[in-house]
């Protein structure tokens, strides 16, 4: 076979995945047996992980089939793994082994639709999933993730509190730890512990990502006694104290999508009162309705944040002076 491509559908007619450019080449040795090398230019999941130049060994005899030895790049990264199907067997159970090394998180992000320029660093890591190909809700597995040379940017609340209260950490976080445990359930990926780890600074998160995209994480921001002292007051008294020593925290919720995630942190951090006056600052308007339309609009937490060399940190009030 040459430059053959095939596409697998779900119930409601949506990729699942694709697979494009295959070639395949074989000798027969009976039969029910065979042995080759296959290949695949362009393999989809979902239209939001992608593989490229996919090789491997392929056997299949009475045993199932076998890709014994899978070598492919992702998001600038290479991939090794393994993949076994029973296709004789009822329900057609299958099983994946994977391992990745110096995969670019910003382009992993970005292809699966998700903000660019946020987060920057190379990914390691491995996943083994087992399940049934007549039955999506059979997925089953577990990974780890690990990001070295970790840096978050442009995320626009810290950004943005950044330039307010000129705290330059929180305009660009670089991460002494950022690694990520979890496993699949039936149409999502359970995060079961998320941690992103600067000198002063945590953020750590717990939930589910869909398949589809939709976000739903239970997550906290703990900051120091070094970052909280140059807060105001009234916004040093909405971080708890943790049962980590000399860290004091908020708790939020991030929800809606991969493309357009959201975010009560503002809230949290700044109280209800203090929203509309940093909003105001961010250039956005009031939460309170008003009689006429208001030619801004309201700041979007889930969009990239303007660069710290913006003009608002020139101009923002120093929290020295804070009562």
């Amino acid at each position: 076979m040459t430059n053959g491509s095939f596409r697998f559908l779900g119930r409601e007619s949506e990729s699942v995945a694709s697979f494009e450019g295959v070639g395949f080449r074989a000798a027969v040795n009976n039969a029910s047996s065979l042995k080759g090398n296959a290949r695949v230019a362009r393999v989809s999941v979902r239209d939001r992980f992608f593989l490229q130049q996919l090789r491997s060994p392929l056997r299949y005899d009475a045993n199932g089939l076998d890709l014994s030895q899978i070598s492919a790049h992702v998001g600038g990264g290479d991939v090794t793994g393994r993949f076994t199907m029973q296709p004789e067997t009822e329900e057609s159970p299958f099983h994946v082994e994977m391992k990745f090394r110096g995969v670019q998180a910003d382009q992993i992000i970005t292809e699966a639709g998700g903000p660019g320029g946020v987060l920057q660093g190379k990914l390691e890591g491995n996943m083994k999933t087992e399940g049934k190909t007549t039955d999506p809700d059979a997925l089953a597995g577990s990974g780890e993730i690990f990001l070295h040379d970790g840096q978050l940017r442009q995320f626009n609340l810290l950004v943005a509190l950044g330039q307010l209260f000129q705290i330059e950490e929180l305009t660009q976080l670089h991460l002494d730890q950022a690694e990520a445990k979890y496993h699949l359930t039936p149409g999502a990926v359970a995060i079961d512990e998320l941690v992103l780890r600067s000198a002063n600074i945590h953020l750590s998160a717990t939930g589910t990502v869909s398949f589809r995209g939709k976000l739903h994480l239970s997550s906290r921001l703990a900051i120091n006694e070094k970052i909280r002292a140059q807060l105001y007051k009234p916004i040093r008294a909405n971080f708890q104290p943790t049962e980590e020593p000399g860290y004091s925290a908020v708790d939020f919720e991030v929800s809606g999508t991969v493309e357009r995630p959201k975010t009560n942190l503002l809230e949290k951090v700044v109280g209800r009162d203090l929203k509309d006056l940093v909003n105001s600052f961010l250039g956005g308007k009031s939460d309170k309705p008003k009689k006429k339309k208001g030619a801004q609009t309201n700041v979007d937490e889930s969009t990239p944040a303007a660069t710290p060399g913006t003009s608002a940190s020139a101009t923002a009030p120093s929290p020295a002076n804070s009562p």
